[in-house]
Formats: C-alpha cells, structure tokens, sequence
C-alpha cells in the first residue's frame, strides 16, 4: 500500500497543480464573456410596452380622501401599546467602563 502511494505522489501533486492553475486561470484571467449589467429584454418587445403603458397610468389616479370623515371609520379606536419611557445607556458604549 505504501509502495503504491510513494509510487503515484507525483502523479497525484501534478494533477493537483494543474487544477489549481486552472482554477486561478479563470477565476483572475479569463475575460467575462458576460456583462453585469445587460438586459436581455427588448425595449421595444409587448411586455415592455405594457409596463410603460401601466406606469404612465399610476399617475392618472386619484385618491378620494373622504373616507377619513366618514363617521365609521372616526369611529375606530387604536388598541396600540403605549412603550414606557427606558434609560439611557452610556453615551459611548464602546469607551472602557469607567472613562469618560
């Protein structure tokens, strides 16, 4: 067994440097075929036209505000927590305990 180890080592330390290059190869070499920031929609495509035409539509709306006055909805009471007042801590809490 020990023979056989001894006998492949170089084999084995060679294949592991091979992959080591390549991996660094492409990972620091290899130009990135591609970019970040591509679209691949096309701005003239239906779906396209069909977000701007959407988008353009949001500013058309108008938001009736009379609900606020209406009675049932003055009606409403608020079940929130009130939060009691905490001290404060340290005005640096990162400073040594005890310096200023």
């Amino acid at each position: 067994m020990l023979d056989l180890i001894k006998k492949n080592l170089p084999l084995a330390l060679g294949a592991l440097v091979i992959v080591l290059a390549l991996v660094v190869y492409l990972n620091f070499f290899a130009g990135n075929s591609t970019a970040l920031l591509a679209s691949t929609a096309d701005a003239g495509s239906p779906l396209s036209q069909d977000l701007l035409v959407t988008l353009s539509n949001l500013h058309t709306i108008k938001l009736d505000n009379s609900i606020f006055t209406d009675p049932l909805f003055e009606s409403l009471t608020s079940f929130g927590v009130q939060i009691p007042p905490e001290n404060v801590g340290r005005r640096n809490p990162f400073l040594p305990i005890g310096a200023q």
